[in-house]
């Protein structure tokens, strides 16, 4: 079982833009002594907490200060750009890392209303359907001659020894079947708090055509997770991330808090009921290795995971990091 991890780079309270990438350089590079798989940037416009709005220049930039861990986007919102660039920036990206670079295929926005206008010039978009636009950056990812006018130029560098991995992102399933017709890995989001039924997964491997990207289905799933040495620590480092899912769901965005600041906070009933519910369907699982190791080896089970991605801004470093290492000793990584 791989390992990956997937950051916003979410801010913490009182953290600066600054501090908040010195503090993600330095994570990658024990991320990747860990022996975790691959690392993806999120991508997100108009957002105070969570810094990561060019993952494409985030990758860049790691790649350049570590060796082997895959560095990717989760995702690159497709929509915003023409395709010739985004296959030309992630051709560009293999070159100068061969082996070990991610296009996540987001057909999302990652923003508001606002932001899409601007990002788009105040443009529309010239594709109706997301699909046919991921085509034609996997055309030019493959330097074959892409539909319609796009077939009248070349995406450079042209002709390298690598290819990007694509991945289409998903949190309903529905690209699943897509991701199986165009030979792609699929990557579920989990942690966004939608249910998916396992056949979603099993049709995505029956269905799945071999492609110059993968020759064999492959399945991430993103989850998230706070392990500790203790149930009481858990519980104290999980609390500032069920606070901020809360306030998400009655659409509030509040900072990465402190967990001591925290610490006696109740919850409201209802409000505990939406956790509970969050725990329940296991978009978060929180506790000691043992069982929340017992979780993921059911998840893996039931879904056919290939790779664990787990999305966990934990306040304090030193805990953040020590959840992650459990997670590598469960999967034999340490």
């Amino acid at each position: 079982m791989e390992l990956a991890v997937h950051d916003l780079v979410t801010l913490n309270q009182g953290e600066s833009v600054e501090e908040g990438y010195a503090r993600t350089k330095h994570f990658v590079k024990e991320i990747e002594q860990l022996n975790y798989h691959r690392y993806w940037f999120a991508e997100h416009h108009n957002s105070s907490d969570n810094a990561s709005s060019s993952p494409e220049l985030m990758v860049a930039y790691m790649a350049a200060i570590t060796d082997k861990i895959r560095l990717g986007t989760g995702g690159t919102m497709i929509m915003h750009y023409s395709p010739l660039k985004i296959a030309e920036n992630f051709k560009t990206l293999t070159t100068l890392a061969p082996g070990r670079i991610d296009l996540g295929l987001g057909r999302a926005p990652g923003s508001g209303h606002h932001e899409i206008i601007a990002l788009a010039q105040g443009k529309p978009d010239s594709f109706s359907d997301m699909y046919d636009k991921i085509e034609v950056i996997l055309d030019y990812l493959k330097d074959e001659k892409a539909a319609s006018f796009y077939g009248n130029t070349t995406a450079v560098p042209y002709g390298t020894q690598t290819l990007p991995q694509p991945w289409m992102l998903g949190s309903s399933g529905q690209s699943a079947t897509k991701a199986a017709e165009m030979g792609l890995g699929y990557s579920f989001a989990k942690f966004f708090g939608l249910k998916t039924d396992p056949a979603v997964f099993k049709a995505y491997r029956d269905q799945f055509v071999a492609s110059r990207f993968f020759d064999k289905p492959s399945v991430i799933v993103s989850y998230m997770i706070v392990v500790a040495d203790t149930q009481e620590e858990a519980d104290y480092y999980a609390k500032p991330l069920e606070l901020s899912r809360v306030a998400l769901n009655k659409g509030q965005i509040i900072a990465n808090m402190d967990p001591e600041e925290v610490k006696d906070f109740t919850f409201s009933p209802s409000d505990q009921a939406y956790l509970d519910g969050y725990y329940n369907n296991r978009f978060i699982i929180k506790g000691t290795p043992g069982p929340v190791q017992a979780i993921l080896e059911d998840e893996i089970a039931t879904l056919g995971i290939d790779e664990l991605m787990v999305y966990a801004p934990i306040f304090d470093h030193d805990a953040r990091l020590n959840s992650y290492r459990h997670l590598a000793k469960m999967f034999g990584k340490i």
